[in-house]
């Protein structure tokens, strides 16, 4: 046994190794990179050596790579092997002998693997995460001298999978620095849970990602909910309406209904032209100039590509058409922007609460609840075609009942073990529900 001390001692040199390497790699993930350019500025040696590094992924990732099947197959073959084919003769007999080598082979493989990744892979990621400077610098040293030590054979493997991905119609140079949305998420999630990334900046990061999902018609304002002006209202009235309003800044003008938008009234326009009192008493339509161009869009227009297209036309408002050609509703560049940063409250915003828990255990809701929110506070189990046919608590009601309740009508229904109490119709929408769970 003796005899294998070196070889054991070889063994646990190779995990070190393993450790520099893939720690000093989970380091330079977690490092700030800023800091360290402060650090070069001032004279830091090895802040330079880090960041050239940094600057460099695709040769630090091919070398890493290389050094850990290097030290797996030397670890498992050269060293490990000699160790397991004693404790297979060990077996003694026939069969011992007869198995000695095959079961040295695979147990040293298994051995190394385990030992390799456990205090060569796992156990030093974690730690650099928690040190990632101290790491990197402790790191930096051997990890030059590996990666000078693997050139002469890390050029020729990287020469000959640029000439396979050539063959294979891929830029070499390209496929090294690109990255995925899975990469990017992968590490605000893997920051989150160290406390780098903010849950708040996680949560906008993720609704980033997600705008390309979305569709217009997913964020409109419906067309029940918009204010629009008539082009025959005159421009006082118009002005009136806006002060009443107080709460948009800009205001579909349509013809005859709102299916027939001509343009956009914009309230600082407005205010112009009325303080000007040349035309006070003209209609809308009749003052030249003032409404500006309406812009259409597709119920089914991406998020991502409406914001960049609302962005570089400095368009703060689009009419949303369906398919018919009809007005399902507006999208405001404030509506995308609170798919991103959540929901923004001004001054003029009413602190309406859809969802109100009572002593009793029941709720009550607005009929403008949305079902999702619905099911999360209250647990209502509503089925995938109610969700994907109906936005609202209104809508599913009213195909429950599958007719529109009377102004004033107050009744009551059950569903998915729940009962319904509808408290208030107002204007054909189902304005006040109270939910008791009433079991199945």
């Amino acid at each position: 046994m003796d005899s294998q001390l070196p070889g054991t001692v070889i063994f646990l040199l190779f995990i070190v190794l393993d450790a520099v390497i893939f720690g000093f790699g989970s380091a330079i993930q977690n490092v700030s990179d800023t800091e360290l350019a402060r650090r070069m500025e001032g004279g830091d040696e090895k802040a330079a050596r880090i960041l050239r590094i940094m600057n460099r992924p695709g040769k630090f990732i091919n070398s890493l790579q290389l050094i850990s099947v290097l030290l797996g197959l030397l670890g498992g073959a050269v060293v490990l092997q000699p160790l397991c084919r004693a404790l297979a003769e060990s077996m003694g007999g026939a069969v011992g002998t007869c198995l000695s080598d095959p079961l040295a082979t695979g147990l040293s493989m298994m051995v190394a693997a385990v030992l390799l990744i456990s205090f060569g892979v796992v156990l030093p990621k974690r730690l650099a995460r928690r040190s990632p400077e101290k790491w990197a610098y402790a790191c930096i040293t051997p990890v030059n001298f590996l990666m000078g030590l693997v050139t002469p054979l890390r050029l020729p493997v990287q020469w000959i999978s640029a000439l396979f991905l050539r063959l294979a119609g891929i830029d070499p140079d390209s496929a090294e620095e690109n990255v995925t949305e899975e990469d990017i998420m992968s590490m605000v999630n893997e920051g989150h849970e160290q406390g780098v990334v903010e849950s708040d900046e996680a949560e906008m990061i993720t609704n980033i990602f997600e705008l390309n999902d979305k569709t217009a018609g997913d964020v409109m304002t419906h067309r029940k909910h918009v204010s629009a002006l008539d082009c025959e209202m005159r421009l006082s009235d118009a002005v009136d309406f806006i002060l009443n309003e107080g709460r948009n800044s800009r205001f579909p003008v349509y013809r005859e209904d709102i299916d027939d938008i001509t343009g956009l009234l914009n309230m600082k326009d407005a205010m112009i032209v009325s303080h000007e009192g040349r035309y006070g008493e003209r209609k809308l339509s009749e003052i030249p100039g003032l409404l500006r161009e309406a812009h259409f869009i597709p119920e089914t227009r991406a998020l991502d590509t409406l914001f960049r297209e609302m962005q570089s036309q400095k368009i703060h408002m689009v009419i949303v058409v369906d398919e018919y050609g009809q007005t399902a509703g507006i999208v405001t560049m404030e509506d995308i922007l609170e798919e991103i940063v959540g929901n923004i409250v001004d001054e003029y915003d009413s602190e309406e609460e859809l969802i109100q828990a009572l002593p009793d255990g029941s709720w009550i809701m607005g009929g403008m609840t949305l079902l999702s929110d619905a099911e999360e506070t209250a647990g209502i189990p509503f089925t995938e075609a109610e969700t994907e046919n109906f936005d609202t608590l209104n809508g599913f009601l009213i195909a429950q009942l599958d007719r529109i309740p009377t102004d004033g009508e107050r009744l009551s229904l059950s569903a998915h073990g729940f009962e319904f109490q509808i408290l208030r119709v107002q204007n054909k929408i189902i304005r006040s529900v109270k939910v008791i769970w009433i079991g199945e």
